[in-house]
């Protein structure tokens, strides 16, 4: 998968950024007859089985079955300050309104 960041995201996370940490990419499914996937951000390790990408200082984490979900090749994360942070892909926004978090919080 093809990940970029822009410039917005990328200071937005380095300064929150800590030392040899990853972000993960996660999307689950929820909900019952409506399944939907729902997309979070948050500080991890990466697992044996992630592909693994790094961006300058940054490094993302994301397990084959949320790369299956977002069914695309590309993905950019952006920032926007009223919106927070932005999944896109070439064809729709996946998720906006995303914090970047601690992983059990």
């Amino acid at each position: 998968m093809q990940v970029t960041i822009t410039q917005e995201a990328k200071e937005r996370i380095i300064a929150a950024s800590r030392p040899d940490q990853t972000i993960r990419i996660n999307g689950e499914l929820v909900g019952g007859c409506g399944m939907n996937v729902e997309y979070a951000l948050w500080w991890d390790e990466a697992n044996p089985t992630d592909e693994v990408i790094k961006i300058d200082e940054v490094t993302l984490a994301i397990d084959s079955q949320t790369i299956e979900h977002m069914d695309t090749a590309k993905l950019t994360i952006d920032y926007r300050p009223q919106q927070g942070f932005r999944l896109v892909t070439p064809a729709q926004i996946l998720a906006y309104g995303i914090q970047l978090k601690n992983r059990w919080v």
